[in-house]
């Protein structure tokens, strides 16, 4: 797919339920497309059903054992190569060795995961990865999301917290 338009990308994680904080997230960016990286695959496809004319592009996570999808997807948009994947069966929560291996073996630009439910955007190896995070709330972390914009050949990223 390549657009060569601004195109803008809610990426969202360890929805665990939260389906009305996942749909707050929506109105606040108002996406071009919604990337799911797992655990809880379910919420986002009621999501879809919520946002039909909202492009929706997501994975297994370790909690969606029984649940239909893919464990990881890899596809090229306006010129990138993204690889996704909730990150449990490269075990993100022991370090990004496994899943950065992974990456640069596909050649991705940009690698997604979640599972830690720690947020995180960071470059290495020439590639860019992201951790949106979780929608849910603790003591000592918030709901959070994060926000792709492909321009021209030039990526974006961010992690934000969710707004109440």
């Amino acid at each position: 797919m390549t657009t060569g338009e601004i195109m803008k990308f809610l990426v969202l994680s360890d929805s665990h339920g939260h389906i009305e904080r996942m749909q707050l997230a929506v109105e606040q960016v108002m996406p071009d497309a919604i990337l799911h990286l797992g655990d809880h695959i379910g919420d986002a496809r009621k999501l879809s059903e919520k946002y039909p004319d909202i492009a929706f592009y997501m994975v297994k996570g370790n909690c969606d054992i029984d649940a239909a999808g893919e464990k990881e997807l890899f596809y090229t948009l306006d010129g990138f190569k993204i690889f996704m994947a909730h990150g449990h069966i490269y075990k993100v929560k022991n370090g990004l060795t496994a899943f950065a291996r992974r990456a640069r073996e596909l050649n991705a630009d940009i690698a997604l995961f979640g599972h830690t439910h720690v947020a995180m955007v960071r470059q290495a190896y020439g590639i860019w990865f992201m951790n949106p995070g979780q929608m849910e709330r603790h003591d000592t972390t918030r709901a959070s999301y994060g926000i792709m914009m492909i321009d021209g050949g030039k990526v974006v990223m961010e992690v934000r917290e969710l707004e109440n």
